[in-house]
């Protein structure tokens, strides 16, 4: 009985020093080969890696320091809002032991980074074991109240959502009713889901922030890494995952500072008028592909920056409509009969114009509709959408049914010189059974109205075409060999 008490005894009595006093920590010396120390508190100790960017520090094309300019922009990611401070903004990404966002998925390493002055502090906290994660949450929890904007990359259906489930089952309160999320991704997506092969955020710093990473360890490998170093205890096994975190937070910083220059790079205090003194934003404009244009120019409307919106989209209309990039197209399409625009312009033609059609700008919608159809008059590439939207402007808006024929007959013809060449289907049976009834529908719009004329005019009217008679294929604009 007395040799259970004594073993008793021993497993109390950790308990009662810990309680006193925080355990030294062991082995602390040995993280300084990546730049890191032990961090020691009265919740207990855990890993801790700081690194400072001073006023000078540049990551890519953009000084880190530039965010003070941009800072206030970023308010209008949240309707009624206070303006954003730029110690006021925490930038967070976590490293976590696999994909999922149950209990079972621990996150052993949180990168946060903040302004302080004119310096940019990045802190990466890790866990040895889980025993730290305990002390880990209560810093970050102390550290939390200081913002009031938390910045990721996927963070606020990925990142935060672990990150809380730690903090309950620990039995901690954390209160994040007043931090405000503000998540990268979804902006990115808006801009350059059609322009970059992926959204990645190493993809994104290297294509529109000019940072390439060297040597990076991909995040996939982090949960094998670590472990890795559970198994063997050799902090040199984390080298690279510590640097791969560090360069997301900067890169996040990076990325704040671009959506704020596209948010407020050409506006005046008041948002109301563009102005073009600010030649550095405007260099961006230009150096834009013709997808992402399109792109900003909706976010920008989205993000209730209309004034700038118009003025990113005048630009692409401007570019789609020049008269020497049209002749330099044609040109090579002399050269090579079957050769076509380019296809990220063809995109862009149809989008803007469907935008001016949906604002109701049709003189626009009808410019870049006709600079479609005779960019693409030698393709037999089976694209109907100009020719049905130009005779239903010509039907419906300017009630001139010979135009609105036209471009019936030309979408008719090219739906059955398609035909000619390849096998039909139900498909393209129904859309030329209905250009046949609309051309019909035409003719006999046009015949009532020139019966009309002639009552007071006194001249003969051609009679009346048969109903069911069966339509040849024009060929006004293109060429059959």
């Amino acid at each position: 009985m007395s040799g259970l008490r004594e073993r008793l005894g021993r497993l109390r009595k950790p308990e009662t020093v810990s309680a006193a006093a925080p355990p030294a920590p062991d082995g602390g010396g040995e993280w300084e080969q990546i730049g890191a120390h032990v961090e020691t508190s009265p919740a207990g100790s855990f890993v801790m890696r700081r690194r400072t960017y001073g006023a000078d520090s540049t990551h890519g094309k953009y000084r880190l320091l530039e965010l003070a300019d941009y800072a206030q922009q970023l308010s209008c990611f949240h309707i009624q809002d206070a303006i954003v401070g730029l110690e006021e903004l925490l930038f967070f990404d976590t490293e976590t032991t696999g994909l999922g966002v149950g209990a079972g998925n621990v996150p052993f390493m949180v990168g946060i980074g903040y302004y302080t002055g004119k310096m940019f502090i990045v802190e990466q906290l890790f866990i040895r074991n889980p025993a730290e994660e305990h002390a880990m949450l209560v810093y970050l929890q102390e550290l939390l109240t200081r913002f009031t904007h938390l910045i990721s990359y996927n963070g606020r259906t990925f990142d935060w959502p672990i990150l809380k489930n730690r903090y309950v089952l620990n039995r901690l309160k954390l209160d994040d009713s007043k931090l405000l999320q503000l998540d990268l991704l979804y902006p990115s997506r808006s801009l350059w889901r059609n322009t970059l092969p992926s959204c990645r955020l190493s993809k994104v710093e290297e294509s529109r922030l000019g940072f390439e990473r060297v040597e990076d360890v991909p995040g996939s490998m982090a949960p094998a890494l670590y472990f890795q170093y559970l198994a063997e205890k050799d902090p040199a096994v984390l080298e690279g995952v510590f640097i791969h975190n560090e360069h997301d937070i900067v890169t996040l910083a990076a990325l704040s500072i671009h959506f704020g220059k596209l948010l407020g790079g050409l506006f005046g205090e008041q948002g109301e008028t563009v102005s073009i003194s600010m030649s550095e934003a405007a260099l961006n404009f230009a150096d834009m592909e013709l997808e992402e244009l399109y792109r900003t120019g909706l976010w920008l409307e989205k993000m209730d920056r209309s004034a700038l919106g118009d003025y990113v989209l005048n630009k692409l209309y401007a570019r789609l409509t020049d008269e020497s990039r049209f002749a330099e197209h044609q040109n090579s399409a002399l050269l090579q009969p079957r050769a076509c625009s380019h296809p990220d312009e063809e995109s862009a033609v149809l989008l803007l114009a469907a935008y001016y059609k949906k604002k109701g700008i049709y003189d626009r919608a009808v410019v870049l509709w006709k600079r479609w159809i005779e960019a693409k008059n030698a393709s037999i590439a089976l694209q109907l959408e100009p020719y049905l939207e130009l005779a239903m402007y010509y039907e419906h808006r300017e009630k001139n049914y010979h135009q609105a024929i036209f471009y019936a007959e030309e979408a008719w013809a090219k739906l059955w010189r398609r035909r000619a060449l390849q096998r039909s289907d139900s498909k393209h049976m129904d859309a030329e059974e209905a250009l046949e009834r609309r051309i019909r529908r035409l003719k006999e719009k046009l015949r009532k109205t020139e019966q009309t004329n002639a009552r007071f005019l006194g001249t003969r009217v051609a009679p009346k075409l048969p109903k069911k008679s069966r339509l040849k294929p024009v060929y006004a604009s293109e060429g059959l060999v």
